[in-house]
C-alpha cells in the first residue's frame, strides 16, 4: 500500500480551539524569541496544499502527526517544519506539527488527542523518554506506528528512531581539535568545557565524547554548566576566562554555550580571529542561525552539526515504506544505510534553497538502541557535518535554513 493509495484512518480535522492552542498568531520572530520558550512559527497548523486540501482528509488522504517536545528554538522549529516543507507539495499527505513547549504533560496530550482523532503515523520528538511512553501506549493501542527521531522513547514499541551520536559527536569534535593543535604546532592545551543542562544524559555524552578523545596534554581547567543559552552562559564563561587568562581554548556542547562563549571573549578582550596570534580557539557541538555566521567570518573555529532537518524527511521516507511493505522494508540492524540505496531524501526547493542537496546525514550506520540495561528498537545513526569556514554558509545546514527561512516570512 503506497502513500498515494492508502485510505486515511478516519482523520478529522482538529477543532478551533485545539488549533488556538497549538499554534501562534506570528510566523516571524521565532529565532529572537526562543530564550522565552514561546511557541512560534506555524507549528501545529494543518497544512493547506496548492491542492486545496487544506484542513479536511480525503480516503485518498495520509495523515501523520509531529509531536515537537517544543519548538522556541531555532534548532527545534526548523526539526518539526522539515515535515511540512518536505510534504508541502504533496497533495495526499497532511502533516499536523505539535508544539509540547518543553512540557512532558503537555506534549502526551496533545498527541494522544490527535491519535484519537485518527492518524496514519508519529513522528515522536520526546521531552522525557519515559513520560512519552504514553503516547507510544496510545498509538500502540490505536495501530498507528510510531517512529522517533532526535530523542528517544524508552518503549520497545517505537518502530525505528534517527539520532545523532551524541558521544560520538563530541570523539569528532575532539579529533578535529587535535588536528587543529597540530596544525598550530602546539604540544599542550588548556581548555575550558561549557555544557548545558549536565543532568542531561545527552549533555554529558557530549562532554565525555570530548574529554576523553583529547591528547593527554590537554588540561581541562575549567568547566561551566548553564541552561545552555548564551545569556546564562556567558558570563560564567567571562568569570573562567578571568580565572585562566592563558586559556586557549573553549568547548562548548551546544550552540547557545558557544554564543555565550564568543560574548565572553568580547567582554574579556580576547574576540579575535583564527589568524589572530592571540586567538582563543571556540568550536563544539551544534551549529546556528548566527554561530554559523561567525564561523563564516573566523571568529569561531568549527562546530559539529546534526542533520537536524533532515530528521523528518527521513523518517516520513521510511514510515511510508513501512506502510508499503512492512518491517521487511526498512534497514536491518548491523547494517549501514547510504544515501540513494534503498532511503534518500528528495532534494527539493523550499522558500528559494535546498535544504537537503547534501544528504550529509549518510552514510550511516542501523544499531539497537540501548538505555537502563535494556535494548529498545533500532536506530539510524545519523552522520554529521563538519561547519568550517568554507562551507559555513551552505544551504545544507540547518542554521542557514532557519535563517533563510526567517528572512522570508
Amino acid at each position: 500500500m503506497s502513500r498515494k493509495d492508502a485510505p486515511s484512518r478516519g482523520a478529522t480535522s482538529l477543532t478551533r480551539d485545539s488549533i488556538e492552542q497549538l499554534t501562534t498568531t506570528g510566523r516571524r520572530g521565532f529565532l529572537t524569541t526562543a530564550a522565552s520558550g514561546l511557541a512560534v512559527g506555524i507549528a501545529g497548523c494543518l497544512r493547506s496544499d496548492s491542492s486545496g486540501g487544506g484542513t479536511t482528509s480525503s480516503e485518498s488522504t495520509q495523515h501523520f502527526g509531529v509531536s515537537m517536545k517544543g519548538m522556541g528554538q531555532a534548532g527545534l522549529f526548523v526539526q518539526g517544519q522539515a515535515a511540512k516543507w518536505y510534504t508541502q507539495d504533496m497533495s495526499d499527505v497532511k502533516v499536523t506539527v505539535l508544539d509540547g513547549q518543553l512540557d512532558a504533560t503537555k506534549q502526551n496530550q496533545d498527541a494522544i488527542t490527535l491519535i484519537n482523532q485518527g492518524i496514519d503515523g508519529l513522528l515522536l520528538n520526546p521531552f522525557d523518554a519515559k513520560a512519552s511512553t504514553q503516547i507510544v501506549e496510545a498509538a500502540t493501542e490505536a495501530d498507528v506506528p510510531v517512529m522517533n527521531f532526535d530523542t528517544a522513547t524508552l518503549s520497545k514499541d517505537v518502530l525505528l528512531g534517527a539520532m545523532f551520536g551524541q558521544y560520538r559527536g563530541g570523539k569528532v569534535a575532539a579529533e578535529r581539535f587535535t588536528e587543529l593543535m597540530d596544525e598550530r604546532g602546539m604540544e599542550s592545551a588548556t581548555v575550558i568545557t561549557s555544557v548545558f543542562n549536565f543532568e542531561s544524559t545527552t549533555s554529558q555524552q557530549r562532554l565525555r565524547g570530548f574529554t576523553e578523545n583529547v591528547p593527554d596534554s590537554v588540561e581541562i581547567v575549567n568547566r561551566i554548566e548553564s541552561d545552555g543559552t548564551a545569556e546564562a552562559s556567558a558570563p560564567k564563561t567571562q568569570s573562567a576566562l578571568q580565572a585562566n587568562p592563558d586559556v586557549d581554548a573553549i568547548y562548548s556542547n551546544n550552540v547557545g554555550s558557544g554564543m555565550g562563549a564568543l560574548t565572553a571573549l568580547k567582554q574579556f578582550g580576547a574576540y579575535h580571529k583564527t589568524d589572530h596570534d592571540d586567538h582563543v580557539m571556540a568550536f563544539g557541538i551544534d551549529g546556528g542561525p548566527e554561530l554559523n555566521q561567525e564561523i563564516g567570518t573566523g571568529y569561531y573555529d568549527f562546530a559539529i552539526d546534526q542533520p537536524l532537518h533532515m530528521y523528518a524527511p527521513l523518517t516520513l521516507e521510511l514510515l511510508w515504506a513501512y506502510l508499503d511493505a512492512g518491517k521487511d522494508a526498512l534497514p536491518a540492524v548491523d547494517s549501514t544505510v547510504t544515501p540513494g540505496d534503498g532511503l534518500s531524501i528528495e532534494n527539493k526547493t523550499v522558500f528559494e534553497i535546498q535544504p537537503w542537496s547534501k544528504q550529509f546525514w549518510g552514510p550511516a550506520e542501523m544499531r539497537t538502541y540501548e538505555s537502563e540495561g535494556t535494548s529498545w528498537w533500532p536506530w539510524l545513526q545519523c552522520n554529521h557535518a563538519t561547519i568550517t569556514k568554507e562551507n559555513a554558509d551552505a544551504s545544507y545546514l540547518y542554521g542557514n535554513v532557519a535563517r533563510k527561512y526567517e528572512s522570508s516570512n
